[in-house]
């Protein structure tokens, strides 16, 4: 019966990804990138197979990985890694593929938070469990729906707040912002444009204008450029994360109008700290992405050995500004 099931649930999600291929019209198909970073051939003393779907290839994953390979060669796993190339329907072929292989548990930060669903499901259906991590899912803020055993990562909402506070602190008087949001339809994406959104009303803060940079540091900066060749009125920008708040620090600096013009980053990378410590950004948050994968992959690892896991493992951004920049140390 369980065949029969995981034999439904592959032809579930095949349907769906050819809908979404045809959708999408004539893209390359996405190159799934399904490799053991345990060293070549799997130890014969690894109990699980787990497979890690990321949804695109931009530095976080680097760190998230690096601590999710960490966990895997602490607890005796093996990983196999697809990379979606921020294609949903590219995605779900990931998890078919997955189901097929009879792997122990998926593992899954979403290229689309509500696209993913039917490939929850059909886990599901075929009785294999899955988790979320970094990117939630579905349309619920704490990041947990029905079919997932956990999500691990941030209140994507409470750090968009986060930075609203931020916001507020270094225009007490108020002003026009500009935000510069990721990959749309991605749960960072949305929440954390939510949480900023809540966290300046009533405030003098008002966003004048939106644009999606696709966590593209280059975008980010073609972006501002625009902006001041039409004489935009900013006085503030706030960045989904902090490679493309460093690309916006380095065109407003090159224009003359950094000191005019507050820029806060998000996320805590290598080259974002030092954008901070270099006067191109105001302000930045910090979280381990290290500790997110590892975090990601010893939750599935307790799950399947039976134990209880927590529905919902929060992990929190901080503030960081000139004065506590140097306790920071970026990962990625």
């Amino acid at each position: 019966m369980k065949n029969v099931k995981r034999a439904l649930a592959m032809m579930m999600v095949f349907a769906l990804v050819f809908t979404g291929a045809v959708a999408c019209g004539s893209k390359d198909k996405a190159g799934d990138e399904k490799v053991s970073d345990q060293g070549g051939e799997e130890s014969s003393s690894k109990e699980y197979n787990i497979a890690v779907l990321i949804p695109g290839s931009v530095a976080y994953f680097t760190a998230t990985r690096a601590g999710a390979d960490a966990a895997a060669e602490e607890l005796g796993v093996n990983l196999n890694y697809s990379d979606a190339n921020w294609d949903a329907a590219a995605q779900l072929a990931q998890i078919e593929d997955a189901i097929s292989k009879d792997v122990d548990m998926i593992a899954v930060c979403a290229a689309d938070a509500e696209g993913i669903l039917p490939g929850i499901a059909a886990a599901n259906e075929a009785g294999i469990p899955i988790l979320t991590f970094t990117n939630a899912v579905g349309s619920d803020e704490s990041g947990v729906v029905d079919g997932i055993v956990s999500y691990v990562g941030q209140s994507e909402t409470e750090t968009g707040k986060l930075c609203a506070g931020i916001a507020k602190e270094l225009l007490p008087e108020g002003g026009k912002v500009v935000m510069i949001e990721g990959q749309p339809g991605t749960y960072p994406q949305i929440y954390r444009s939510k949480g900023f959104e809540e966290g300046i009303a009533g405030s003098n803060l008002e966003i004048v204008y939106t644009q999606s940079a696709n966590w593209d540091k280059e975008e980010a900066m073609s972006i501002t450029e625009d902006l001041i060749q039409k004489g935009t009125d900013i006085d503030l920008f706030f960045c989904q994360d902090d490679g493309m708040a460093a690309g916006v620090g380095q065109v407003l600096e090159e224009a003359g109008l950094k000191d005019q013009i507050k820029v806060i980053g998000l996320g805590g990378s290598i080259q974002g700290l030092q954008a901070l410590k270099d006067g191109l950004m105001d302000a930045n948050t910090y979280m381990s992405a290290e500790e997110e994968g590892y975090k990601a992959i010893e939750t599935c690892v307790r799950y399947l050995n039976g134990e209880d896991v927590e529905k919902l493992t929060l992990l929190k951004q901080v503030e960081v500004n000139a004065d506590n920049v140097d306790e920071f140390e970026g990962e990625w």
